[in-house]
């Protein structure tokens, strides 16, 4: 293999790295959307608790909400967890809800953090895409 030919490789490998960076918050966005559409009520629910999860070296903890539909009760813990507690028990929360399914739950103030690494994975997919481009087209011309 030429000098010419594995730096055409290595361009294609920086390519479909950034590719695959730039796919998968289009999937998590339209998951976190498509949920979002589902949860098609909105109501209040109140922090009750905190859930609190170890791994060897740190503690995450999610929210525990408490809500009312059609006179009946819900508490669902929240699948996001964070290092800190961002409320406090008692704190009142919009929280969106399934009609059909009211333990499923949408609280938009959680996906941040969706929102997050979408950014960075954003980042990722443009630096790879153009050092894949620029090795390439450098590869071509020179």
């Amino acid at each position: 293999m030429t000098e010419q030919e594995s730096l055409l490789v290595i361009s294609l490998f920086f390519i479909l790295i950034g590719v695959i960076f730039a796919v998968v918050p289009i999937i998590m966005n339209k998951s976190r959307k498509k949920k979002a559409m589902k949860c098609d009520r909105e109501t209040t629910a109140t922090v009750v608790e905190y859930m609190c999860y170890r791994d060897d070296t740190t503690y995450t903890y999610a929210p525990v909400y408490s809500y009312w539909v059609n006179d009946k009760e819900y508490k669902k813990t929240s699948s996001y967890s964070c290092s800190i507690q961002k409320h406090s028990v008692g704190d009142k929360v919009a929280l969106r809800y399934n009609s059909e399914n009211p333990e499923m739950i949408f609280v938009e103030e959680e996906q941040y953090i969706i929102k997050f690494v979408s950014v960075i994975f954003g980042i990722i997919s443009a630096v790879m895409l153009i050092v894949g481009f620029g090795i390439g087209i450098g590869t071509i011309i020179g």
